[in-house]
């Protein structure tokens, strides 16, 4: 019987605090997107011969192409954007340990970028761009294939609150 108790303790305090138990939360809702259609290049390092599959390190450059819109204006691309993985050195497997770079706006604090395994290429990137409120999001995911051309597919969104994780 004690289960029954601390659910009913529970929503009474909920209803006592005004809140529906989802603290520090606020409701999002999707204003507008635009889906991408990404292609490119990259010049990149040569291979160590004992690493298989996925060998991001060198500089990709892609651009974007509009699929789909329901933004009214549509948001406009960069020219191009850039993005660059180094090993790290420093590390204790400097082959399998990344430095990531955003080359097209170095100074863009919001911006994120990682690379994994797939992706339906050797290896697919990611590059997260905020606006400085955090309510526009451009989620680009360029895909390394074997030949260094670069495809993948990426969207941009418009929230009513900020998508900026917290630290």
């Amino acid at each position: 019987m004690r289960k029954p108790s601390l659910i009913l303790v529970a929503a009474i305090t909920s209803f006592a605090l005004g809140c529906d138990g989802s603290v520090g939360t606020e409701d999002d809702q999707i204003v507008c997107s635009t889906q991408w259609n990404i292609t490119g290049s990259a010049v990149l390092e040569t291979k160590p011969a004992d690493i298989s599959g996925c060998w991001p390190v060198g500089t990709w450059t892609f651009t974007l192409a509009q699929a789909t819109n329901s933004c009214t204006p549509a948001p406009t691309p960069l020219g191009q954007y850039q993005i660059k993985v180094e090993r790290d050195l420093a590390a204790e497997e400097p082959d399998h340990t990344y430095i990531y770079s955003y080359l097209t706006d170095p100074a863009d604090m919001t911006a994120t970028v990682s690379v994994t395994s797939g992706g339906g290429g050797l290896c697919e990137g990611e590059l997260l761009v905020f606006s400085t409120d955090g309510k526009k999001v451009w989620n680009l995911h360029p895909s390394l294939n074997a030949d260094n051309t670069i495809g993948g597919l990426g969207d941009y969104e418009e929230h009513t609150s900020s998508q900026i994780p917290k630290p």
